[in-house]
């Protein structure tokens, strides 16, 4: 999804519908960094979600759409905080984006694992990728 085979990488697997109903998702996602590797599953909002800015592949287009620029921090979690992502954007044509994945348990258990990793990627065409990658990806 991110990143290069022989480097840091964020990978995201194809959403699953664990009950069937399609209102809450699942999707299994990695980090890879200097021989660390996390997995998680997360769970992801379904048919109530639509096109709001609340779904992962929506929050990603509205940062490909902002290629500009911003002012401070912006974030998007998974309904129990598995998958979280902040972006920041340096005013030159770069985002850091920080993916962090958290262990499979409830939101307030705060003794759960936690891996994050921070990618540069290019604000215009790179995080336009980005976006339309996610979106194909996530399509349930």
């Amino acid at each position: 999804m991110l990143g290069h085979a022989d480097a840091k990488r964020w990978v995201v697997h194809p959403p699953q519908d664990p009950y069937g109903d399609g209102y809450v998702y699942t999707i299994v996602t990695q980090l890879f960094d200097d021989g660390m590797i996390a997995s998680t599953s997360a769970k992801m909002d379904g048919v109530f979600a639509g096109s709001q800015a609340t779904t992962l592949s929506a929050f990603v287009q509205t940062l490909a759409d902002d290629w500009r620029g911003w002012d401070g921090i912006r974030t998007w979690r998974a309904l129990d905080h598995e998958l979280a992502l902040d972006a920041r954007h340096d005013g030159r044509g770069h985002v850091s984006l920080g993916v962090t994945l958290r262990a499979s348990v409830p939101s307030w258990d705060d003794t759960a694992w936690s891996a994050r990793v921070v990618f540069v990627v290019e604000a215009g065409e790179e995080m336009t990728r980005l976006a339309v990658d996610l979106r194909q990806a996530l399509r349930p």
